[in-house]
């Protein structure tokens, strides 16, 4: 039927005068999924099959043809969106893309709600090269609340059935949850080994230098990390996670400055090259992080040295007293230690640090000789030396800061009632 009189049709097919959806040409609606984000697209044609178990229409099979698909990210819809499909969602999708010779690459940003079952279809893929299920999108960070659902007894047959092709098998990459690293269970362990193996056997070139087993010659350093306990665990190193491109460790293939091509990232826990994602080192605590994940600060001495420090070390770094201290100046401020010492008080519990300038300037924050300890104030001297070993120097210090801040306190009371005494009259 041509479209004239398809048109025809929708005038006289409905007594009411309604125009439904699926009336419409093949062609307008086509052209509407257009402007759907990917996800969108095949669950906008599934619902335009009346029932989900019969053969595509031929108006569904027209909305997925337009769109390529060796990319389905699930980031590109709202989380709210993502959070809702099930397993059998996951299922459908996949099948009405063609995942097992279409998808390349599968990102799982946002399905919390899945348990893996879903992702069956892929079994039989020799395809499919990379597949994201930490569950975040890019540059956020994989801690989710609660838990997700995603299953490692579901999904590491499916992994394990993709990876025994071997060399047939196109997978270059995974991402795993955060919370099976973080549980490291030994049927995780051991699949991590079979993965490793399986990486070796591929023999994967390098993309600066065009060389091979790069792994093996650095001192023994693995495709994944399986060891529990190591920070890295569940890692895949050498991948860049956006490009998919592997980068060696050796000297030669190290940048202008002398670092390396490609850097973990500790905050979204992702490898990225520098052309996918740049990246800043900490100059507190030695670690990369990408631009997209953390804002880094440039220290605030007065020595103008640039270096730069992750938000976690810049608080750590920046002194926690208030104005009216040695350093109310710079309240607020953060100096790396080379610009300036810096002091941690020894109470157990307290996280403050004061500056040289503070601990200098008042009894209540400095060390004490006769325990020697450092403390930020009366407080934590008292709360300390009440802990089992009191100590007389700590109390006497104490009191007198409490005392002063008790007189403090009566002066801003006063002050307090004769302003109200004031606006009565």
């Amino acid at each position: 039927m041509d479209e004239s009189n398809k048109r025809q049709r929708i005038t006289s097919s409905n007594d009411n005068g309604e125009v439904r959806i699926t009336d419409l040409p093949d062609g307008l609606v086509v052209g509407i999924s257009n402007y759907l984000a990917k996800p969108s697209v095949v669950l906008f044609a599934i619902a335009m099959n009346s029932n989900s178990t019969s053969p595509p229409t031929q108006t569904s099979k027209a909305i997925v043809s337009s769109t390529n698909w060796k990319v389905l990210d699930f980031s590109d819809i709202e989380k709210g969106l993502a959070a809702k499909l099930s397993d059998d969602d996951i299922d459908n999708i996949l099948r009405g893309i063609d995942a097992v010779n279409n998808l390349h690459i599968l990102k799982l940003a946002g399905c919390v709600n899945i348990t893996g079952s879903g992702l069956d279809v892929l079994r039989s893929s020799v395809a499919i090269e990379q597949i994201d299920m930490s569950l975040v999108g890019k540059h956020e960070v994989p801690l989710l609340e609660p838990e997700p659902l995603l299953s490692e007894d579901e999904v590491i047959h499916i992994l394990d059935d993709i990876i025994s092709r071997g060399r047939r098998s196109s997978l270059k990459q995974l991402e795993l949850p955060k919370k099976w690293k973080n549980i490291a269970s030994i049927y995780m362990t051991e699949f991590l080994e079979r993965y490793d193996a399986y990486l070796t056997l591929k023999r994967y070139y390098c993309s600066k230098c065009n060389g091979i087993d790069f792994h093996l010659e650095e001192g023994g350093m693995a495709w994944v990390c399986s060891e529990e306990g190591d920070w890295y665990y569940g890692t895949q190193n050498f991948t860049c996670s956006g490009c998919l491109n592997f980068f060696c460790p050796r000297e030669s293939c190290r940048d202008e400055n002398g670092d390396a091509y490609s850097n973990w990232c500790k905050k979204c826990t992702k490898e990225y090259c520098k052309s996918c994602s740049a990246m800043t080192q900490c100059n507190g605590c030695d670690e990369y992080f990408c631009n997209g994940c953390s804002e880094m600060k440039e220290c605030e001495g007065s020595r103008d040295c640039g270096n730069d420090l992750c938000e976690n070390c810049y608080k750590k770094n920046t002194c926690s007293m208030r104005i009216n201290h040695a350093c109310s100046r710079y309240y607020g401020q953060g100096k790396c230690s080379s610009c300036l010492v810096n002091y941690g008080c020894d109470f157990d519990g307290c996280d403050k640090v004061i500056c040289e300038d503070c601990f200098l300037s008042n009894d209540e924050m400095g060390g004490c000789q006769s325990c020697g300890k450092d403390f930020c104030s009366a407080d934590c001297r008292y709360l300390s030396s009440r802990g089992g070993e009191d100590c007389s120097t700590c109390l006497r210090i104490a009191a007198a800061g409490f005392r002063r801040r008790l007189q403090e306190c009566k002066e801003r009371n006063e002050k307090l009632c004769r302003k109200m005494d004031a606006e009565e009259k």
